[in-house]
């Protein structure tokens, strides 16, 4: 079963499915609690991104889109990201977790696939913790 999370996104309300693929926003949220500018990588489930950890993350649940890698102490474990690329696109995404290359001011967003983890290469993004 889906949940469903009001977002204020601009004068619009947005939903956002937190299960499944994540929502795709068009503008930056206006209420937040920080917002920090990160370089962001990107990764996929398995061995070969993900070391012995393979389809787990951090806190036990699976690698897929709409989970991000952190580093806890700029970006807690459990939080609710709206992630803003270069282009003015964006994405909601949750914080589940961790990576040993991921210190500081980091991001690594799970893809699909080991290929478009490489097709997204590195990105300097704006990351907006939301709660």
């Amino acid at each position: 079963m889906n949940t469903v999370k009001k977002f204020v996104i601009g004068t619009l309300a947005v939903l956002a499915l937190t299960a499944g693929m994540p929502a795709v926003g068009a503008a930056a949220p206006h209420e937040y609690k920080a917002a920090l500018d990160i370089v962001a990588t990107a990764y996929a489930p398995g061995p070969h991104d993900n070391g012995k950890w393979g389809n787990l993350t951090h806190i036990g649940t699976q690698v897929r889109p709409g989970i991000i890698a952190v580093d806890p102490r700029v970006i807690p474990l459990g939080s609710q990201v709206y992630i803003e690329y270069p282009d003015g696109s964006g994405a909601y995404a949750t914080a589940e977790d961790t990576g040993g290359a991921i210190k500081g001011n980091r991001i690594d967003i799970a893809m699909e696939t080991v290929k478009k983890a490489y097709g997204f290469g590195i990105q300097n993004v704006k990351v907006y913790v939301l709660k």
